[in-house]
């Protein structure tokens, strides 16, 4: 069957208007002429599989990355660069008209490959041999990596001695890995409870791979810290900070840096500010070191212990709290002057209802789901406030995630 792709989907898919509707093709692009498979219903959505291109786009481009098209990590590696920022940009846009919020939505501000400070991985130990890489794309089958262009070369060199490590010692799981400034900080979430092999031969992993901080967390048990050669610490400017195992960071400091300059100005002026959804600090901490009043919010306990710890002798407090079942009021936020959220991909549903109800004057928005942002965009616009240009920021490089950030102020 042959099939002519005229536009791309939100998952980097290319698709072809047929006259039985829209028919979506892994690796294609608009402009091409292919052959496919018999197309089959995926979920909501016809799919066909990519056999052979007839006719090639001038915008294809050679991928980067050996394992493009297994590895389900990146869809876009074979998008030219203004093709592919005008994708990501139209991701944005036509979230916020599908839910009808009028707003300007800029070219992406793109991060580099090979920045990317932390990454998830998934592992399991099959007929001898120790498998360690990402999921397929629409797939729990797990793709073998040995190198991944979007992350930095420190998280790609430790692969190898991680696959060594795991082999024999942990039959299926998954591994977290975040590049801190004095080591790695590796969690490996597995069925098993560490053995005694891996106690023992801890210090010379942790020793031989630059590792600062190794944890373990098997089933439902508690995470146990196996060991910890030396403090993990991560900088938010000149500030330090220990987050705690598996914490959330932006996914590269090229993209924090970006994301907190922005923060930064839509929060000049004010002399009381509220950070929810806080995480570590990234935002909260540079703002309470130059002696403005923060009280930041966030539902992880440890997190609000780690900001805490940084911000001492700052006009910093913390609170542990789940926005989602309980958000701050729209009397409680009347102390403020300006808000920062940066939600997880959920969104922030409650707490927007009742910064709609406040008089806020100013809402500092970061999102990493246009989906969810332009839902929230939505019920802040109908409660009076204008809505500013909305920059999307591409740190989630060659996947079909975007993150976006924009400010809100009361008409």
């Amino acid at each position: 069957m042959e099939l002519d792709i005229s536009w791309l989907g939100a998952r980097g898919d290319g698709v072809s208007d047929t006259s039985d509707g829209p028919v979506y093709v892994s690796c294609a692009l608009p402009g091409e002429r292919v052959r496919v498979d018999e197309p089959t219903m995926r979920g909501k959505a016809k799919a066909a599989n990519l056999r052979e291109i007839l006719e090639v786009a001038p915008s294809r481009i050679k991928p980067v990355c050996r394992h493009f098209s297994e590895c389900g990590g990146c869809v876009a590696q074979h998008l030219e660069r203004n093709l592919y920022l005008g994708w990501k940009q139209e991701l944005v846009a036509k979230a916020m008209n599908r839910q009808g919020v009028d707003a300007d939505v800029l070219l992406p501000l793109a991060v580099p490959p090979r920045t990317r400070r932390r990454i998830r991985l998934a592992f399991h130990q099959t007929n001898g041999r120790m498998l360690l890489g990402y999921r397929a794309a629409r797939s729990r089958q797990l793709v073998d990596i040995l190198e991944c262009p979007v992350a930095v070369p420190e998280l790609v060199s430790f692969l190898s001695p991680l696959r060594e490590f795991l082999t024999g010692r942990a039959g299926k799981g998954e591994v977290a890995v975040t590049e801190t400034m004095t080591g790695l900080d590796v969690v490996v979430f597995a069925e098993e409870e560490p053995g005694l092999d891996v106690r023992l031969d801890a210090p010379g992993f942790c020793a031989g791979a630059g590792i600062a901080r190794l944890s373990w967390k098997s089933g439902v048990g508690e995470l146990e810290r196996v060991l910890v050669p030396k403090t993990p610490q991560i900088r938010f400017q000149q500030i330090a900070v220990e987050p705690p195992p598996d914490s959330f960071l932006q996914p590269s400091a090229v993209g924090e840096n970006i994301l907190r300059d922005f923060v930064r100005q839509g929060t000049e002026g004010a002399s009381a500010v509220i950070d929810l959804f806080a995480g570590c600090g990234a935002f909260s901490l540079p703002i309470a070191a130059g002696g403005r009043k923060v009280h930041a919010v966030d539902v992880s306990a440890s997190q609000m212990e780690a900001l805490q710890k940084a911000g001492q002798g700052m006009k910093l407090t913390v609170e542990t709290r789940n926005l989602a079942h309980r958000p701050l009021s729209a009397e409680e936020l009347g102390a403020y002057q300006v808000a920062i959220l940066d939600p997880p991909r959920a969104g922030a549903a409650a707490q927007i209802s009742e910064i709609a109800k406040s008089d806020l004057p100013a809402v500092t928005y970061v999102s990493c789901n246009p989906a969810t942002f332009a839902r929230d965009a939505r019920a802040l616009t109908d409660a009076g406030y204008r809505i500013g240009p909305v920059q999307p920021v591409d740190q989630f490089l060659w996947s079909h995630h975007v993150e976006l950030m924009t400010e809100f102020r009361r008409a």
